[in-house]
């Protein structure tokens, strides 16, 4: 300290700046470095206070307040920029960050432009992780700007005789990655053959950069019709290769939904993410599509939403949570949704007159919804607010990562809560059939109880809350069918004078007796139900009874025997239509881990399915719109 005698407070500041909190975050001590940064935030020297500002705008990043550490870099980088050689250190770091902070939220224009802006003050071997960075985020335009980079970088390392054969073979495998995108799949196969003989070729030890490397080797092995070695190389990632796989247990999947950045069936793409210990997915990156830009954002976007339970992420080895790799393709449009949904409007517009907020949880994925949806609970039971209470109560039994042993006593403490409000019928009913005392997995029993909240006098009088348990108590049950009154249930709902004419759960009511009608053999009278519905032949209800599995069953031929031979386990879901007499059609592998290794026989077993038969006219498919997951596990022993 004896250096710092005399000199200005500014300046005093500036040198312990220099070193201190540098070393910290160095060290991986943000938080430390983040102390002594905001003792100098007042500082009113400009270039101190933006030095300050991008130094610990990157910790805070580091350290999760990704907005306030955003700001602080962009305020300072101009600064700092216009100094010259002095800070192109920060200057550089400051346009990483930002790009990866871009990248992150899918901005690849703004990461493009900042990893440009990273590399051009740069000479040499120094431009090559920028340079790899920009390729990567611009492979999906076609418009030459990934393939320059990635050969620039290429020639670069291979001009450098010191590099290891493994930093050689990282560059290469991002430019075979850029080719494989550019639908130059040969040249990608033999580059990425490369890559692998620098690694030391397939070998049982893998690391993050082998299974990089072997996975783009897999995909292109498959592009170039060679799927014995695209197998082969898959199974070399450890992919699919560990016993009881989390993966299986996914609580919550969907694939993006076909026009969405405007992707349609023929569309494929694989996507990259990462498990973080809560079961949200991070780190997500499309790694091939056959489609332009706004395609690949589409596929990795979807992926941003899905969830697992955090007791199953536990459960994967660090590294194969850090590098996984699925297959996706779009959806149609879903078909009708459950018959609740009026019930449910009903009740979410009476809430939100009862003060409940716009919940903060709606467009978070569910693993990470868990945790604000207990932070709501806690807060409405704090301040006695039984609105929120029960809204926060409802969403958590609901979310799918929840711990099932958890929901009885959130259903308790959603119908107490809703108890002192003095709900409507609908409310009511609502939380009984969503929330109920008991947990039935018996449908005999489910049904019972269902009909003993329709006996209740308030509920039988009111024609939403009875028309929805009515719909519900007729539905088929997995492989039981239909209870022997469904058609007095369903004739109740299409005749209710009460509800209107056009009203969704009539006119799911009036489908249904079409489809009995079409089942008797009486065409007429099911095509002039049918046609009080409203609709066309092509269009779908607006909440439906779903056609009921009667078949679904593999045997162990479906296994593909390749697979079996090199130990993949894994699961596919598939997309399918159904026809009105209950078979399927047209399945396609919409989600598949490990990539393209059971898709054909997941297609098969659901080839081989069937389904209650539904009544459309003129021989029109059912809208059903339906998906289901395919498990491929091996024997234990």
């Amino acid at each position: 300290m004896a250096l710092l005698v005399g000199l200005p407070v500014d300046e005093v500041a500036f040198v312990v700046f220099l070193h201190v909190p540098q070393r910290q975050r160095a060290e991986g001590r943000c938080a430390e470095a983040v102390k002594i940064f905001a003792t100098m935030a007042k500082s009113r020297n400009p270039l101190l206070a933006a030095t300050i500002d991008v130094r610990n705008g990157r910790c805070l990043v580091d350290l999760g307040q990704v907005e306030e550490g955003k700001a602080a870099i962009s305020r300072g980088l101009p600064v700092l920029a216009g100094k010259g050689v002095e800070f192109s250190g920060d200057v550089y770091e400051a346009h990483m960050a930002l790009a990866r902070l871009a990248e992150r939220t899918f901005d690849y224009d703004e990461a493009a432009k900042r990893y440009r802006a990273a590399a051009d003050p740069l000479q040499g071997r120094s431009r090559v992780p920028p340079l790899l960075r920009l390729a990567l985020v611009t492979m999906f335009d076609h418009d030459g700007r990934a393939l320059a980079a990635a050969e620039e970088a290429r020639t670069l390392v291979l001009a450098e005789p010191a590099l290891s054969k493994k930093d050689l073979a990282a560059v290469q495998t991002v430019h075979a990655r850029v080719l494989l995108n550019e639908g130059r799949a040969k040249e990608a196969y033999a580059e990425l053959k490369n890559s692998l003989s620098k690694q030391g070729g397939l070998t049982s030890r893998v690391s993050a950069d082998d299974i990089t490397t072997r996975s783009d080797l897999a995909i292109a092995a498959l592009k170039n019709n060679d799927r014995d070695n695209a197998r082969l190389y898959l199974a070399y990632t450890g992919a699919g290769r560990m016993r009881d796989t989390p993966f299986t247990r996914a609580a919550s999947m969907d694939p993006p939904t076909c026009g969405e950045g405007g992707l349609v069936p023929e569309d494929e793409a694989i996507v990259e993410f990462s498990l973080e210990r809560d079961g949200h997915v991070a780190g997500v990156a499309p790694i091939y599509t056959n489609g332009n830009r706004a395609k690949a954002l589409a596929f990795a976007r979807a992926v941003t939403d899905w969830s697992w339970r955090a007791e199953d992420v536990a459960e994967i080895p660090a590294l194969f949570r850090y590098t996984t790799r699925v297959e996706v393709r779009c959806v149609k449009a879903d078909g009708a949704p459950g018959v609740t949904r009026p019930l449910r409007e009903a009740f979410e517009a009476w809430l939100a007159d009862k003060g409940a907020p716009t919940p903060p949880w709606a467009d978070q994925p569910a693993a990470l919804a868990l945790g604000t949806q207990r932070a709501a609970l806690g807060a409405a039971t704090t301040k006695n607010d039984a609105a929120a209470r029960v809204q926060a109560a409802l969403a958590l039994s609901d979310n799918p990562v929840l711990d099932g042993q958890e929901r009885p006593a959130l259903h308790a403490i959603a119908r107490t809560a809703l108890a002192s409000l003095l709900p409507p019928v609908t409310a009511r009913t609502y939380v009984a059939i969503v929330a109920p005392e008991q947990v039935d997995e018996d449908s005999e029993l489910w049904r019972a109880r269902m009909r003993a909240i329709l006996a209740q006098p308030d509920v039988f009088g009111d024609p939403l809350s009875a028309a929805t348990l009515r719909l519900l108590i007729a539905q088929p049950a997995y492989r039981k069918g239909p209870p022997a009154d469904a058609a007095v249930l369903v004739a109740a709902v299409s005749g209710d004078p009460a509800l209107p004419p056009r009203h969704p759960l009539k006119i799911a009511a009036l489908l249904e007796q079409a489809n009995v009608l079409a089942a008797k053999g009486d065409v007429a009278g099911a095509r002039a139900v049918f046609d009080r519905t409203g609709l066309t032949a092509e269009q779908c209800a607006t909440v439906g009874l779903q056609p009921a599995v009667q078949r679904m069953s593999g045997r162990s031929s479906d296994f593909p025997q390749e697979a079996q031979r090199l130990g993949f386990e894994g699961w596919v879901r598939t997309s399918f239509d159904i026809t009105p007499d209950g078979r399927t059609i047209a399945p396609r592998a919409v989600v598949a881990y490990p990539p393209f290794i059971f898709d054909d026989a997941a297609n098969g077993i659901i080839r081989g399915a069937r389904f209650s038969s539904t009544f459309r006219p003129d021989g029109a498919l059912a809208c059903s719109g339906q998906q289901q997951s395919v498990l491929f596990l091996l024997p234990r022993r």
